[in-house]
């Protein structure tokens, strides 16, 4: 007897957790929802925040912009390996080309990279379970994902990371377990 599909889904572990929740109904969709925003988060935080923030700064001035771009690209030797910090730069590079400077470029570029990445973790794990599991295995999982990505809003997430009062790495994420009988599924 298997444990579900999730177990061989070929993505990190953060990804395993929320496919595990969206496919399980005992899980609420604010669960499902909070699995995603960490699953989101873990990602995201690989990337040079702190040096694409400096780079698309307002206060340096460049009328074509031809500098930042340079720099991004350098970062973007500096993060191989890494596609989240990769689609990041991507992201970067489409707000200093939509004419967008300082905070607002670096939220748009946070905000842009979470919903591709997670319409990327999306995408594989609806293959996957289109491979392994049911029809009706993976329409649910599939309905419970975009609920929680409608309760989602990307731009709080972005202005949550770059928020100046907390800095966040990747291993102070923790995905919180609820495993006191108190904490089960709320009645309606």
């Amino acid at each position: 007897m298997s444990d579900g599909p999730h177990r061989s889904l070929p993505m990190r572990r953060h990804w395993k957790d929320t496919a595990e929740r969206a496919a399980r109904p005992v899980h609420s969709s604010a669960e499902v929802c909070e699995a995603l925003t960490h699953a989101l988060k873990r990602d995201i935080l690989e990337t040079p925040i702190g040096r694409m923030r400096d780079i698309l700064d307002s206060r340096k001035p460049d009328l074509f912009h031809i500098h930042q771009l340079e720099q991004l690209e350098q970062l973007r030797s500096a993060c191989r390996g890494s596609a989240a910090a990769n689609l990041s730069i991507d992201c970067a590079i489409e707000a200093i080309q939509s004419g967008l400077k300082g905070h607002a470029a670096m939220e748009s570029t946070l905000r842009n990279a979470l919903e591709e990445t997670m319409r990327s973790g999306f995408r594989g794990m609806n293959e996957h379970y289109q491979r392994e599991a049911t029809p009706q295995e993976t329409h649910n999982l599939r309905t419970r994902l975009d609920a929680a990505r409608r309760q989602l809003d990307c731009g709080a997430v972005a202005n949550e990371l770059l928020s100046p009062t907390k800095p966040l790495s990747p291993r102070s994420l923790k995905l919180p377990r609820h495993t006191g009988l108190d904490e089960g599924p709320e009645r309606l």
